[in-house]
């Protein structure tokens, strides 16, 4: 099987993308305007300065057994020679140096694979059941539709500049083991009369607002799938939101139009695709994996039972198997795939051996029982966790804080811990054999926790004023084409307490599981308030000067802190601080006006927003000067207020909380008042200057990387003037500008506390 074809269109992409990466690297092209061209080739700057991630597409978890042996030897050359399975069955290659992105790509498509729309506002990885094709539950086949379909958006020049990113899966059976039901387009295989479709689901997806698909059409013949897809594209090309990236999904989309109007939209460009020709796909026919007639297992140990009944599946051709390869964190040594690829070679002939699934494993198919027994020796070297309980294997994790700029919390060291404290324990795991862990840094959903029997999402919570690592708590999924619900969101815990909730949350549902359907129809029923009792239990986190351990995440040598990290990284984290302090403020503005009190409201006015300008005071006297500093000097909050600062306080503090309360209901998503929003758009008298630009507000590096396009857009000698906050603004910007060989003439304190920079482009 050949997978999906590299269209002509992708190779004269790779062209126009080789001249701006040379663009990049001399200067003339900005870092800003590089990024919006490598993130939609799938590459990702990581945390570490010069690291990057390059996302590859496998469509419907398809890879040969060759492509596996090239891709291990490019990761051994060019990243960290580890292969990373993505919970939509790609690969990712870590660690990537910037100077070798070329030699990536040239070797992706040498061996038929790319990671164009890998990342950014794209269509992504085209997903399906791994068990496609083998599997005794599935109407039929729709490996070829994946891969048809991927070879297909992959032409469009519409694919690569949606408003936001566009997913789509295949699932098989009503099981919806693809994921159909929850994602942007999903189709589920149907039979009508004979002839193949599709049960299609829109509007679906994961992430801080989360939305099951909605039904869209019964049955739509297999030869339209990329019609509909490409007029649902169409659609939300022209009509999603480009402005507001957090309501850009499809899914927002479909709710602003509602579904009578969004279904007229799609329509109307249905017929015109019809009109305009080229929408038919052409599928290509995989060969059949003939049944065998003696199929009788040959003798296993003990230990090869226990593997067997852990990880192998009979398939639907009588005689052979398919057993999953359990990765721990997805991850798959590049010395160990090259091994695995050159056995697999000599056994597979043209068989469809090797998927990766979005449970971050790999599963090995169309193999008789002696050959998959062969394997097992070189599997436990592949991977430890072949011979543990498959609930280790089967969870998953996003990689969290640990290298991705999205997350807040480190959900790799958390399962780590939890997979300890388990052993530890002693807690039967094999009982639990098909629960389902899955865990993410942030809300975004990357470690898909949605979906999960039991999910969890970094969060912060706070003990007096110092922040600790924490999860929500999602419990109760259900998956299927007509069931299909998310986790409940229960609770929350700290990232500490975890593996202990967890022991003890996992010998409850094994004593209790023998009574219930399911884990769902537990939690339905009494499990959800024993989760929530469970985590009140292990509510307690001692202060800061009492045990530091708490305020550390798993993996991090440093005191947990969001500090540093920009309001487009870690908005979530920092709203989750801000929720905290407003909770407690408006408790405490219920309670009698004694001095205690009084105090306590003082603290949480003037601490609630602090984190929106990159503060984490933790004194009682550093609060209130950084309060004074980016908010009453700033204009934000009246200076009025100015005199409670000072000694006790009074009973005027309920009047400044409740102006930082109105104050926050006036922030944006951006972490932006509306207040300085007017205060920028007011005139500012300039000097003359060809450019001028307000960039107040505005944190560090971002502001540095504005002041970098703009110059790149003047000319050689051209003034740029620039306004600037007091603090880290002015003291970086200013002294960067120089470094890259700009004339920076004068630089003058306003009256308002801000600076005004002139620089004369070189």
């Amino acid at each position: 099987m050949s997978g999906y074809t590299i269209p002509q269109a992708v190779n004269s992409d790779f062209t126009a993308f080789k001249k701006q990466y040379g663009d990049f690297l001399n200067g003339s092209l900005d870092a800003l305007a590089f990024k919006t061209i490598r993130v939609p080739f799938g590459i990702y700057e990581q945390r570490e300065p010069n690291t990057y991630m390059v996302r590859v597409k496998l469509a419907g978890g398809v890879i040969t057994p060759k492509q596996l042996l090239r891709l291990s030897n490019l990761s051994q050359t060019y990243a960290n020679s580890v292969l990373h399975v993505t919970t939509r069955g790609g690969v990712q290659l870590h660690y990537v140096k910037i100077e070798d992105f070329l030699q990536v790509i040239e070797v992706l498509h040498e061996i038929g694979l790319t990671g164009r729309g890998g990342g950014g506002n794209t269509v992504r990885n085209i997903t399906a059941d791994p068990y496609a094709g083998i599997a005794k539950d599935e109407v039929f086949d729709v490996t070829p539709h994946a891969l048809a379909l991927t070879s297909k958006m992959l032409e469009k020049k519409d694919s690569y500049s949606l408003p936001r990113k566009y997913k789509i899966a295949f699932s098989g059976s009503a099981a919806d083991r693809g994921g159909a039901t929850f994602i942007d387009v999903g189709f589920i295989a149907k039979v009508q009369n004979g002839k193949k479709g599709f049960r299609v689901f829109v509007a679906g997806g994961m992430g801080a607002k989360s939305r099951v698909g909605h039904p869209f059409i019964d049955f739509l013949p297999e030869n339209e799938i990329f019609l509909l897809s490409q007029a649902i594209k169409e659609v939300f090309d022209e009509k999603g939101n480009r402005k507001n990236k957090h309501n850009a999904r499809l899914r927002f989309l479909f709710e602003e139009l509602g579904e009578e109007e969004f279904r007229r939209l799609v329509e109307a460009k249905i017929e015109k695709l019809k009109a305009e020709g080229s929408w038919q796909i052409e599928l290509e026919e995989l060969p059949e994996v003939t049944p065998l007639n003696d199929s009788q297992l040959p003798t296993l140990s003990a230990e090869e039972q226990l593997w067997w009944d852990r990880y192998v599946y009979a398939q639907k051709q009588e005689g052979y198997f398919c057993a999953k390869v359990p990765l721990s964190l997805g991850d798959l040594p590049a010395k160990n795939a090259k091994e695995l690829a050159q056995l697999l070679e000599k056994i597979a002939g043209d068989r469809d051996i090797i998927r990766f699934g979005s449970d971050q494993n790999i599963y090995l198919r169309n193999l008789q029982a002696g050959e998959l027994i062969s394997l097992y020796p070189t599997l436990k070297d592949i991977s430890p966790l072949t011979v543990k309980p498959a609930i280790i294997g089967d969870s998953v994790v996003c990689t969290g804080a640990a290298t991705c700029q999205l997350g807040i919390t480190i959900p790799r060291g958390a399962l780590k811990a939890i997979e300890k404290k388990l052993f530890s324990e002693g807690v039967n795991l094999d009982e639990l054999k098909g629960l389902k862990i899955h865990m993410s840094g942030c809300p975004n959903s990357c470690g898909r926790h949605s979906i999960a029997d039991i999910g969890f999402f970094g969060k912060v919570l706070r003990e007096g004023s110092n922040p600790y690592p924490a999860y929500n708590i999602l419990a109760g999924a259900k998956i299927g084409e007509n069931i299909t619900r998310f986790g409940k969101r229960v609770a929350d815990i700290s990232a500490y307490h975890l593996p202990s909730f967890m022991a003890e949350l996992l010998k409850t549902w094994i004593e209790v599981k023998k009574e219930h359907k399911s884990f769902a129809d537990w939690v339905d029923g009494a499990g959800e308030q024993k989760i929530v009792e469970l985590a009140q239990k292990y509510s307690y986190v001692p202060p800061f000067d009492e045990d530091k351990n708490p305020y550390y995440d798993y993996l991090s040598n440093e005191i947990f802190s969001l500090k540093g990290r920009g309001a487009g990284e870690c908005s979530a984290g920092m709203y989750d601080l801000i929720d905290a302090d407003k909770k407690a403020l408006l408790l405490a503005l219920k309670e009698e006006p004694s001095q205690e009190n009084l105090t306590n409201i003082r603290l949480l006015a003037t601490r609630m927003l602090l984190i929106a300008r990159g503060e984490e005071a933790r004194s009682e006297k550093e609060v209130l000067e950084a309060f004074k500093k980016h908010f009453i000097e700033k204009g934000l909050v009246s200076a009025e207020f100015l005199p409670l600062l000072d000694g006790a306080a009074t009973k005027e503090v309920v009047n400044l909380a409740n102006a930082v309360i109105e104050l926050y209901g006036t922030m944006d998503n951006s972490l932006k008042f509306a207040a300085e929003i007017e205060q920028k758009a007011a005139k500012i008298e300039t000097k003359g200057a060809d450019r001028f630009k307000d960039y107040r507000g505005v944190s560090c590096p971002m502001n540095f990387v504005k002041t970098k396009m703009d110059l790149a857009q003047m000319k050689s000698g051209e003034i740029l003037e620039i306004l600037l906050d007091d603090g880290a603004p002015i003291d970086n910007v200013p002294r960067s500008v120089a470094s890259e060989g700009h004339a920076v003439e004068e630089q003058t304190k306003q009256d308002g506390g801000y600076w005004l920079v002139r620089i004369r482009k070189k």
